[in-house]
């Protein structure tokens, strides 16, 4: 399964890194920053409560032009870690790029 993923990943092309610019505290709301890829269909934008903790998705943006997501469902004093990735789909298929490098953000109490 593991071996036909990667070949259809090379197949079509696309396993590019997202770079994540950065991550701002405003309030009780995050705002996300990345760099756009003009060979993207969209951005997959997961969160999670520890670094190595289970991340989960929390926003498909299907807009390739998108490099900003504000998350509002945030809570008081808690720390938050940030990670997107880029995903293109070809003829109906998903292919997703590589997850950037993890954004910490902590939320004031």
């Amino acid at each position: 399964q593991e071996e036909k993923l990667k070949a259809e990943k090379d197949k079509y092309g696309f396993n590019e890194k997202t770079t994540l610019k950065s991550a701002k505290v405003k309030g009780k709301k995050v705002t996300l920053k990345w760099k756009k890829n003009s060979k993207a269909t969209g951005y997959e934008i997961y969160r999670a409560t520890k670094k190595n903790g289970k991340y989960k998705k929390i926003r498909t943006i299907k807009k390739a032009s998108a490099v900003t997501f504000t998350d509002s469902k945030v809570k008081k004093g808690k720390t938050y870690y940030y990670k997107v990735r880029a995903y293109k789909t070809v003829k109906g298929n998903k292919a997703n790029g590589k997850f950037s490098a993890v954004r910490k953000v902590k939320i004031k109490k």
